[in-house]
């Protein structure tokens, strides 16, 4: 009797959870790409259309960053395909900070994750790659510095079986919409936007190879070299955006 009642509330908080990913998928189309904000797009088609094993790699502005990504990633997808979405984990003192919060950021697949806790986030990174996709900001914290990386994605393109399918994500403008928010900042202005009717940019690119790196048998040369080839492809697909965007 116990584990048919758990049974069915499992099944029953996936369906609300599917129904508040695809709420918060429309609302962000709305606000982020059309009437309220601008965004373009570009590089869609270089995503696999899998539910697990992919993972996205993205440079880190805002506190809205992952909803960004999401909507310009599944829009339209998630109502068919509701396992294609991903996970993505936020620094618990500063999003986790009432028990509804926690309750709706973990229905829309965010995970709390304590900064310093570093060693169980990269093998919850390979736990979590099995069965859903993954979005980590490997500056590993909100930076310009598209050089800054951490070892994160690094441990999980090493580790997880099979290899992830990894899709590098560059964007940039949402900065001009929101604060970069912080541990540091209180209070409800943090979350409200700071401007409108702006045109924030993303462009995925096509999976990164990491074929040759994996066969390097010395664990910290074979993530620098992983790390260096991902720091070089966000860069790439920032060349590519100013390019396009000088023509534009």
């Amino acid at each position: 009797m116990c584990m048919f009642i758990k049974k069915i509330l499992h099944r029953f908080g996936a369906w609300i959870s599917y129904v508040l990913v695809v709420m918060a998928i429309f609302v962000c189309f709305l606000f982020f790409q059309f009437p309220i904000n601008f965004a373009r797009v570009k590089g869609r088609k270089n995503i696999p259309r899998k539910g697990n094993n992919i993972l996205f790699v993205a440079n880190h502005d805002t506190m809205f960053d992952s909803f960004f990504i999401g909507i310009c990633a599944f829009f339209f997808r998630v109502i068919f395909y509701p396992s294609e979405p991903f996970v993505n984990f936020a620094d618990q003192k500063n999003y986790f900070t009432t028990w509804y919060v926690k309750c709706l950021l973990k229905m829309l697949r965010t995970e709390p994750v304590a900064r310093r806790d570093q060693a169980m986030l990269m093998k919850r990174y390979v736990q979590l790659l099995k069965k859903r996709n993954l979005l980590i900001f490997y500056q590993g914290t909100r930076s310009k510095d598209l050089t800054l990386i951490k070892d994160g994605p690094a441990f999980a393109i090493r580790n997880a079986k099979p290899t992830p399918i990894v899709v590098p994500v560059f964007h940039e403008g949402m900065d001009r919409i929101f604060s970069r928010g912080g541990p540091k900042t209180h209070g409800i202005w943090r979350w409200l936007p700071r401007s409108l009717f702006r045109r924030p940019t993303i462009v995925f690119g096509k999976p990164i190879d990491f074929t040759d790196l994996l066969t390097i048998d010395d664990s910290r040369k074979a993530t620098d070299a992983i790390n260096t080839r991902i720091v070089r492809e966000i860069q790439l697909l920032k060349e590519f955006l100013s390019t396009t965007n000088a023509v534009s």
